[in-house]
């Protein structure tokens, strides 16, 4: 529901309620691009390909679960008065103990143990702390906001993904375990949501039907499915294929020099989303990742790997900032706005699930571990295609409160 009737959002006050993200992100981006298979290198060296496989397998299963039910639960609970802030930093304190002891672990089955429990806590934890942007800002500035949201969630991508390529592994885990805890100071800058009120009285939350909301969940899950076969396996990319010796630092390079131009990207997107059709923002922003995924694939060189990958952040910015304020606008009841993001989430991250045995299976039926990760990285680009054409059949983008 729309609480505030402010005139303005301040800058700052998009950078108090988003700036959680690059502590969150901080530890999301590296933890299964660079630290896990870093970590598998010593402990599986002879099958570390299947072995990642598994354990991200599982590791999406446990979080496809739980962002509905802390959804669900943070809407009962803000119902009844709860403030998601604390709610936020409780599960964030979970998450950092398991960072600590996912830092000494030194069994596949413990470092499987302490992966779920830490991406569990931190989709729960990013479930219910989401909810506080419809709740205080104004719904016409949700594009900027989401664009706020993009900047800060790169932040903490770029940062966390070069300390993870600076840092032996053990070593990043227990940053990450720090940045974490440190991000959830910022709790204590967040705005109290206004006091709850039940949405039917506010006509404007609610949408005449589901399609919107459906739509944008299958362009984003086919944006996932590409994101997790890149990420899974690029680190062993540049060491199967590339023959890079410091694989980590590489990856982290790259990812990095991707990201740097998507924080720029996502605040203008989330802007000129506010001004313009949301549904053509989104899709045109695909188009570089597209184009890019496609690079990888056909010209898989260190020499030119940097310019795909600021091409592909170019893209990234827009497709997430904006998407996830498309699907903002598709909520079909605000008053469980937590759960609906929280299912939402879900459903379009189950490509998460399946994409990693994918992937296994597309790089082992290359003629060669080149011609596999070619496969492998083209279709990461058909899925950014279609992720990016399919939000096109949104039929109320930037819809306005009633």
């Amino acid at each position: 529901m729309e609480t505030t009737s402010t005139e303005r959002f301040r800058k700052r006050d998009h950078l108090a309620i988003n700036a959680l993200w690059v502590g969150v992100h901080f530890q999301d981006a590296a933890l299964m691009t660079i630290l896990v298979p870093a970590l598998l290198l010593v402990l599986a060296p002879a099958n570390h390909t299947n072995v990642l496989a598994a354990l991200s397998t599982i590791a999406a299963l446990a979080t496809a679960i739980v962002p509905p039910l802390a959804g669900a639960l943070s809407d009962s609970s803000r119902r009844k008065g709860g403030d998601r802030r604390l709610q936020t930093g409780a599960i964030l304190a979970v998450d950092t103990i398991a960072l600590l002891v996912m830092a000494q672990v030194s069994t596949i089955v413990g470092l499987t143990g302490a992966v779920v429990v830490a991406t569990v806590a931190l989709m729960s934890g990013s479930t219910v702390y989401q909810v506080l942007l419809p709740e205080i800002v104004p719904r016409r500035f949700w594009g900027t906001a989401a664009g706020f949201r993009g900047a800060m969630t790169l932040v903490g991508t770029i940062v966390g993904l070069l300390l993870a390529a600076l840092l032996p592994a053990r070593q990043a885990l227990l940053v990450d375990a720090a940045g974490v805890a440190l991000s959830a100071v910022t709790l204590f800058f967040v705005p109290v949501s206004p006091p709850y009120v039940p949405p039917n009285v506010h006509a404007g939350v609610r949408i005449r039907d589901r399609w919107d909301f459906g739509v944008t969940l299958i362009g984003r899950a086919w944006i996932v499915f590409g994101m997790t076969l890149l990420n899974t396996y690029v680190l062993f990319f540049f060491h199967d294929v590339l023959g890079i010796r410091n694989a980590s630092f590489n990856t982290g390079l790259v990812a990095g020099a991707a990201m740097v131009g998507a924080v720029a990207s996502s605040v203008a997107a989330g802007v000129l989303s506010d001004k313009l059709d949301r549904r053509l923002v989104v899709a045109l922003s695909g188009l570089p990742m597209t184009l890019a995924a496609l690079g990888f694939a056909l010209f898989p060189d260190p020499r030119v790997i940097f310019i795909f990958a600021a091409m592909f952040g170019l893209g990234y910015g827009g497709v997430f900032a904006v998407g996830w304020a498309l699907a903002l606008d598709a909520v079909p009841e605000l008053g469980d706005v937590a759960r609906d993001l929280g299912l939402w989430g879900t459903l379009s991250n189950l490509p998460m699930v399946i994409a990693p045995a994918l992937g296994a299976v597309i790089i082992a039926h290359g003629s060669t571990p080149a011609d596999g990760y070619r496969w492998l990285f083209a279709t990461a680009s058909a899925s950014f295609l279609l992720g990016s054409l399919t939000v096109l059949a949104v039929r109320h983008a930037n819809r306005k409160p009633a």
